[in-house]
């Protein structure tokens, strides 16, 4: 007699692989196009703010923000302010007001941004079941990234590509001397790298 039971039967059917939406992050398995952008986007006498690697693919676009500081934050630290959860936002209305934000506003007028609440409720499955399901509204969605105490670098997710014209990045920071700042760029760069990247894989 054994001591450890016999393993349990294999299951039937494997669980689907995982399914990541094309709104919620860069595929992984595509070579995107890369567009050589390197921009202040805003600065104070104690931060800089730095955008910078911004790679096309055919749904969105995924770039770096670069943050660096002369010292330490008033409050918190930069990696908490930067790589903030859903359990930070329990922060009162003072953190809410000066805390870091940032977003792009589309040639058609759409926004996305930051601090842009979820792009579907929290009790709706609807993004996960079904593939076809889209949000309403373009969204930016911060990815991983890291740093130190005076510097950190965070990928961010743009869905969807943007139109043709004008593309508004806006940053505000209040708690490090930064108010409202805003740079045009024209989106067209960025659509011809998107029209430039390609899969890796072939179709199966």
């Amino acid at each position: 007699m054994d001591f450890f039971p016999d393993p349990p039967p294999p299951h039937e059917e494997e669980p689907e692989e995982g399914y990541q939406p094309v709104w919620s992050s860069a595929p992984e398995y595509v070579l995107p196009g890369v567009v050589p952008v390197e921009l202040l986007i805003a600065r104070s006498a104690s931060t800089v703010v730095m955008l910078t690697g911004i790679r096309a693919f055919p749904e969105g676009l995924a770039m770096t923000l670069a943050i660096r500081l002369r010292g330490p934050l008033e409050r918190r630290d930069l990696h908490s302010e930067v790589f903030d959860g859903p359990y930070q936002h329990s922060m009162g209305e003072q953190w809410q007001a000066e805390r870091l934000k940032w977003g792009f506003e589309f040639s058609d007028g759409r926004r996305a941004t930051n601090v842009d609440p979820p792009a579907w409720d929290a009790e709706d499955e609807r993004p996960w079941k079904d593939k076809s399901w889209r949000p309403d509204r373009p969204v930016l969605n911060g990815q991983g990234g890291g740093g130190g105490q005076r510097a950190i670098d965070r990928d961010y997710w743009l869905w969807p590509l943007p139109p043709p014209g004008r593309l508004r990045v806006v940053f505000q920071w209040p708690q490090q001397g930064i108010e409202t700042t805003t740079h045009d760029v024209d989106a067209q760069p960025f659509l011809d790298a998107a029209a430039r990247s390609q899969p890796v894989w072939g179709p199966e």
